[in-house]
């Protein structure tokens, strides 16, 4: 299958991304969850995610942990609006081919928050994630690790005013 050109637009804060650009406009429901997170939290998470797709609720997230992945292939499956953020440049970015079908049919958009070329690091990464957040009007979180960086994020949303739901409690 040849790839799709897509056609790129810029955001008014000055961030690139292909796709349905209308996306970013919607009631947008963050979702985040930590890289290692128990049995209990995926099930929890899992029933979550069935519920919001059936719901059509449009989600936004860098979708990068495992548990955040398998929230995205249920959003894919149901034909659920998503906007996904990248930590990484969208210049030469290898989308699968869920992503581009998405695309495509007008239920995606994808964001980048960092120049070509720049590698994944934390500094980046926090950026991307406060950016979904505030462009969010609900924060959930699937599981925190407690030694994590998006426990500190919590914390910090929290501190900001936002309210945070979160699906499993977190183990210190």
């Amino acid at each position: 299958m040849s790839e799709t050109l897509f056609t790129s637009w810029l955001l008014e804060d000055g961030v690139p991304g292909i796709g349905e650009q209308t996306l970013i406009a919607h009631s947008l429901t963050a979702f985040f969850a930590s890289r290692k997170c128990p049995g209990s939290a995926i099930r929890t998470t899992m029933d979550w995610a069935v519920e919001q797709a059936r719901k059509k609720t449009p989600l936004i997230g860098g979708f990068q942990s495992p548990l955040e992945r398998s929230v995205l292939e249920i959003v894919f499956a149901a034909k659920s609006p998503v906007v996904i953020v990248l930590a990484r440049g969208l210049d030469n970015a290898r989308l699968p081919l869920p992503w581009r079908t998405a695309l495509n049919d007008g239920r995606a958009a994808v964001v980048s928050m960092a120049a070509a070329g720049k590698r994944l690091s934390e500094p980046i990464v926090r950026q991307r994630n406060h950016w979904i957040a505030s462009h969010a009007s609900r924060i959930v979180l699937g599981h925190v690790d407690s030694s994590g960086l998006l426990a500190g994020l919590k914390e910090q949303w929290r501190s900001d005013g936002r309210t945070v739901e979160i699906l499993t409690p977190c183990r210190s």
